[in-house]
């Protein structure tokens, strides 16, 4: 009986574990932890990156069908007289004053305040940054109004003319004839693609009543933009209004905006080698307290991107403008568009030009698929600048972050970096 009852301990005491079996278990669970961990945060970091990747194919996808459409693609708004052309090619019956307003909110006089009347001489010309690059896509493919005449201000269509406006608390009616009286809609008709309302930069009007201005602070309540108070300076004309009426789109809450580039004006400049130099970019700072700062980490930007594939030279050589030698390599996406959007780090990257300055107090630079960042000559081919590869700006400019790398685009399937060979 002792015996029996010893054996019976005895097999107790081996189902257990020791302390030290014990210790090693906790040991093996949280090395599988800390191992699993890093793979968590690869495989989410790799969903985030799909899923922005799967929404630049949906707009890239809306763009194909505009051009379905209309068999033009959309302009960016670079350059004015294509502008026109578009909209008179795919609206045929329009009326002059569409284009007159189209044009008067993208000048060089600001549209926020509706007591203002703009000047006759010198009338104000036309800005290529009011609508920059992200706000281009929106307005493109947010959809027109079915009236023939009237596809920006008839029923759906981007632009909204309130019956009135609160100005320093009188009841004022708008005019139709002022650009400033005008607002964006928010809802609009037969959109080419549904953007998440929530990603739209657009604050909308407080008031239920209608829009109100208050002439003492410039405080102007209306659906307006809200991607543009840091305007660029150090040689850029003035890229942004503040603000403007037009939105832009983020793929993500506190991201830099997606960026369209049309293939007609990759390489648009406008052949000024001094300041200012204009070019087709979409640039801006990272934050107001950095306002005409040329420390590289606060301007951020993106301009279109070339592949390693040179241009054949012209037989009488380069002329000598920055817009000739832009030309001197093959974009990608050469004859439709590009769409470019920041990674997951939330900004496209440092807007360099040759001397690593401002963004426009020298040659402009572009990068290429391969990692090179390809410097403008002025009678030349765009040359690599020295010290850059495989998007690494540190060796040129150490203090920039390389952004670009997680950058993704509709010629890339992954990032940038991954595309790298």
């Amino acid at each position: 009986m002792i015996k029996r009852m010893n054996n019976q301990r005895s097999g107790a005491h081996r189902s257990g574990f020791t302390l030290v079996e014990l210790l090693v278990v906790i040991t093996i669970i949280a090395a599988l932890a800390g191992l699993a961990i890093p793979a968590v945060g690869v495989v989410m970091k790799s969903v985030r990156q799909s899923a922005m990747k799967a929404e630049i194919s949906v707009i890239e996808t809306g763009i194909d069908a505009y051009y379905t459409k209309h068999n033009d693609y959309p302009p960016d708004f670079s350059d004015w007289n294509l502008v026109k052309r578009h909209y008179l090619k795919i609206f045929p019956d329009i009326a002059n004053s569409e284009l007159n307003l189209l044009f008067a909110l993208c000048d060089t006089f600001p549209d926020n305040d509706p007591t203002a009347v703009p000047p006759t001489s010198p009338a104000p010309t036309y800005d290529p940054f009011v609508m920059d690059r992200a706000e281009a896509l929106v307005w493109s493919l947010g959809g027109f109004s079915s009236d023939p005449q009237y596809p920006f201000t008839g029923s759906g269509g981007p632009l909204e003319l309130p019956p009135a406006i609160v100005i320093d608390g009188t009841v004022t009616a708008t005019n139709p004839a002022i650009a400033s009286h005008y607002q964006y809609r928010a809802v609009r008709n037969a959109p080419f693609i549904d953007f998440e309302p929530t990603r739209l930069l657009l604050r909308s009007m407080s008031s239920p009543t209608g829009p109100s201005y208050n002439s003492g602070s410039g405080a102007y309540d209306r659906n307006v933009s809200t991607d543009e108070p840091r305007n660029i300076t150090g040689g850029f004309p003035a890229l942004y209004q503040t603000p403007d009426i037009f939105p832009s789109y983020v793929l993500r809450e506190g991201h830099k905006p997606v960026v369209y580039f049309d293939s007609r004006t990759y390489a648009w400049n406008n052949g000024n080698t001094a300041a200012p130099i204009v070019f087709n970019a979409y640039v801006s700072y990272e934050n107001d307290s950095n306002i005409g700062s040329l420390d590289p980490d606060t301007i951020d930007g993106i301009r279109p991107v070339y592949t390693p594939q040179p241009n054949t030279p012209p037989a009488s050589g380069y002329a000598a403008t920055y817009g000739a030698s832009a030309a001197s390599w093959q974009f990608a996406n050469p004859s439709s568009f590009q769409i470019l959007a920041p990674g997951l780090d939330g900004r496209f990257g440092y807007l360099l030009d040759a001397d690593g300055g401002g963004p426009s107090n020298a040659a402009p630079v572009f990068w290429r698929t391969d990692g090179a960042l390809m410097s403008l000559v002025v009678g030349g081919a765009a040359q690599p600048m020295t010290g850059v590869s495989r998007f690494d700006i540190t060796g040129f400019v150490s203090s920039a972050s390389n952004s670009m790398r997680d950058n993704q685009s509709n010629f890339t399937a992954k990032t940038f970096e991954n595309e790298l060979p």
